[in-house]
């Protein structure tokens, strides 16, 4: 029998595979910062954790649903309708809170067409998320007219605050975004939604078999996937100071599902999961922020992008072919 106490035994635990991850943004984040002055700045690292909370809200929904075996093309998008629709009415004057309500609701939306489509239609996932995804997106641009709408004096202060405030020297956003990481592992791991959750992503006929309601968890997930990422655009549109029709230049949905394929290596290993999304995203704004940093050409960090989300699909793809295995075995 194992001595859990000794230190050996400790040691070895922290190394686990399913840690792999958290060691390697370790090794990353010092070693950027031996390479770079610019990187280690106090206001920099501030910077690197302000942006992974806004990304790493943006994609927490979409961890479930790929969790649940579907997709969600749409999440990005619909974040920058939520911003392009907040900008256009404090503009034309409506009240902060009603145009964050409104913008809010028509993010919630299109998460229950997504839901609808999907659960009750039986579209592909992929199929109708990409419909809907463009719709959004042409709804944005329409609003602006194709450019980013600044908002003005009192406009721009939308939770201002709590976009850079500061709480001991950390952002108020990241440790907004921690609290909500840490709920949501809770609903994932203590709870029946959990269960329920992996249940479907593992075998949905065996899940149909037992009592799950199928078709109501999934419609309820996607618009959860809506609901944060208009949260998102909401606090994007802070950060800018205008709503966008692409945030983050059009490049969130690759960063999104490359950050959800990286996280199936930490702690649940081989399946989506929210701690393991929340590394992922942070990975991802440090490879970034230091390729960003050094100067170097763009098509550099389109091939960082397509080689971590190259290296999460392999891992993903991998960690399925080993369940499958198992189960075979088992059976």
């Amino acid at each position: 029998m194992k001595n859990t106490n000794s230190p050996t035994f400790r040691l070895s635990w922290l190394f686990q595979s399913r840690f792999s991850l958290i060691w390697l943004l370790f090794v990353m984040v010092v070693g950027f910062s031996m390479t770079s002055s610019a990187f280690r700045a106090p206001d920099n690292l501030l910077e690197i954790l302000r942006s992974s909370g806004i990304t790493a809200i943006l994609v927490l929904g979409l961890t479930w649903i790929v969790a649940i075996g579907e997709m969600d093309i749409s999440f990005a998008d619909v974040a920058a309708l939520v911003s392009m629709v907040t900008a256009y009415l404090v503009i034309k004057n409506v009240p902060i809170e009603v145009a964050l309500f409104m913008a809010f609701i028509a993010g919630t939306l299109i998460g229950a067409l997504n839901g609808f489509m999907v659960a009750y239609m039986k579209i592909p996932s992929l199929i109708g998320t990409i419909a809907t995804g463009f719709t959004a997106k042409a709804i944005a641009k329409i609003l602006g007219g194709g450019k980013p709408l600044p908002i003005e004096s009192g406009g721009s202060q939308i939770v201002y605050g709590f976009v850079y405030g500061e709480i001991l020297g950390i952002p108020v956003l990241f440790l907004t975004t921690l609290a909500i990481y840490i709920f949501c592992r809770f609903l994932q791991d203590q709870t029946t939604m959990g269960q329920h959750l992996y249940a479907l992503g593992e075998n949905r006929q065996a899940a149909r078999e037992a009592g799950i309601k199928e078709p109501k968890i999934i419609f309820y997930y996607f618009i959860l996937c809506a609901v944060l990422a208009s949260i998102a655009g909401i606090l994007a549109t802070a950060q800018l100071g205008s709503g966008v029709s692409e945030i983050g230049g059009g490049t969130l949905t690759i960063q999104g599902f490359t950050a959800v394929f990286l996280g199936v290596m930490v702690v649940k290993a081989g399946k989506p999961n929210v701690i393991g999304t929340l590394i992922g995203v942070i990975m991802l704004t440090v490879l970034l922020n230091w390729i960003t940093l050094l100067g170097l050409r763009t098509f550099i960090v389109w091939l960082a992008r397509g080689a971590m989300l190259l290296i999460g699909v392999t891992i993903v793809t991998l960690s399925s072919y080993q369940r499958k295995v198992s189960r075979l075995q088992i059976t």
